[in-house]
């Protein structure tokens, strides 16, 4: 897949902003193993985790993954929202997602190229310039995990620090996030929190992407 075009782009400062406290915070009600250890390891040590993930876009990717998960179907869709820094710590906060029709099997999934430009034209016209931090998809019953066109994907559409991969399986009920590391990847760590105010609006760049998945 062709890298993506950016027809423009805002440059501006990551602000320094702690991240959502303790009492607003709780692990994903799907995290288990090591990935629970870790959660548990980094909620007491006060350094940010990699995501915050809002109680509003946690429900919206977890109700369209199960909703196709009796039809063994793939989804996937963006995660939005803002990027900061705490402690010398780079995070990104997840306000909200947004997806349109897919085509999607067991093993692969991409945007309908019919409705991806209806996708676009949509947030065009929400009034407000937004943040694309990762993207999220599903493997239903393949356990969590970036596969080489997955992780291929990350290279060229989410190659920065702060971009991360949400993978959720809804029939193990599993769900981990990765990032990239090096010529591969690894799993960080991350947090739901419950949002104050709805999803924040935010302003930077705008991207033309066409992502695909497959096996």
């Amino acid at each position: 897949m062709a890298r993506p075009r950016i027809i423009r782009e805002t440059r501006r400062e990551i602000p320094e902003r702690e991240p959502p406290v303790s009492e607003e915070i709780s692990a994903h009600r799907w995290l288990s193993g090591e990935s629970s250890i870790e959660y548990e390891r980094l909620s007491s040590s006060r350094l940010p985790f990699a995501m915050y993930l809002s109680s509003v876009a946690e429900k919206k990717i977890r109700e369209h993954a199960v909703g196709e998960a009796h039809r063994r179907l793939e989804v996937m869709g963006f995660l939005l929202g803002d990027v900061a820094k705490w402690k010398g710590k780079v995070y990104s906060i997840v306000s909200d997602v947004v997806t349109t029709q897919l085509k999607s099997s067991s093993s692969k999934v991409r945007f309908d190229p019919e409705a991806f430009p209806r996708l676009f034209a949509k947030l065009d016209d929400s009034g407000f310039d937004y943040i694309l931090v990762g993207w999220y998809h599903s493997h239903p019953g393949h356990t969590c995990f970036l596969s080489r066109t997955d992780l291929e994907t990350q290279k060229t559409m989410f190659d920065q620090p702060y971009h991360v991969a949400l993978v959720i399986d809804p029939v193990n009920e599993d769900v981990k996030a990765f990032r990239l590391a090096g010529d591969g990847y690894e799993e960080v760590s991350f947090a739901v929190f419950r949002p104050k105010n709805g999803p924040k609006k935010v302003r930077t760049r705008r991207l033309k992407v066409t992502p695909v998945r497959e096996e």
